[in-house]
């Protein structure tokens, strides 16, 4: 009897997470049906290191002219974070660090496992996703949670999207029950964006002194 009730659970355990939609969590796919993605992310502009931008970048076919170096090795992390579509609600999927190879900086290394379930949507079902990147200063900055605890900590967002082709919007991979395959889309839609600290109530209050002075020097 309890072999019984062991199997029957582990079969409910199995069709559950068979059934959980996926995703392929990777920053650079260049040639695929489900959708291409090229999203090299950013440090800290070099004239305004204080500036967040999100966008592609113009070296890219987009419009923003990054300044800062491509992120790098393993002292950055990047995270998954996705959810039913336009629900409002995001989850952690999934962590990454960042490429070495000089024609793949910025990139991140796609984890072990790159077909991240997302357990709140099913297979086949429609979700949206963001990728958050922070410095995390030799590895002991692990959470989201952390880096907004600490507005000198260098953090970026790439805003929510949800993966989708001229066609329309792609649904994630999986085999849902009794249903046929779906191939894991990529993160198509995703865009680069770059990482900067918060600045201060002070540093920002200093920054309208000043303005105010300039304004004030030129009237004269």
């Amino acid at each position: 009897m309890k072999r019984l009730v062991a199997s029957a659970l582990m079969l409910v355990s199995a069709v559950a997470a068979y059934s959980q939609g996926q995703i392929n969590f990777n920053t650079r796919v260049t040639s695929s049906p489900v959708g291409t993605v090229n999203a090299p992310i950013y440090g800290p502009q070099l004239t305004a290191p204080f500036d967040h931008l999100n966008g592609q970048a113009a070296t890219n076919g987009g419009s923003i002219n990054y300044t800062g170096p491509l992120l790098a090795g393993t002292g950055f992390t990047a995270a998954l974070y996705g959810g039913p579509a336009n629900s409002g609600t995001l989850d952690l999927l999934s962590t990454a660090t960042f490429r070495t190879a000089v024609t793949l900086l910025g990139y991140i290394t796609p984890p072990a496992t790159p077909l991240v379930m997302v357990p709140t949507v099913p297979a086949g079902g429609f979700a949206s996703f963001e990728v958050r990147a922070w410095d995390n200063r030799g590895g002991t900055v692990t959470t989201w949670a952390a880096v907004l605890n600490d507005p000198s900590i260098a953090r970026g967002q790439s805003g929510v999207f949800s993966p989708s082709l001229q066609a329309g919007p792609l649904p994630l991979g999986g085999t849902p029950p009794g249903g046929t395959p779906v191939t894991p889309p990529n993160l198509a839609g995703l865009t680069s964006f770059n990482i900067a600290p918060v600045p201060e109530p002070g540093v920002i209050a200093l920054g309208v002194l000043g303005l105010g002075a300039l304004l004030l020097r030129r009237r004269k």
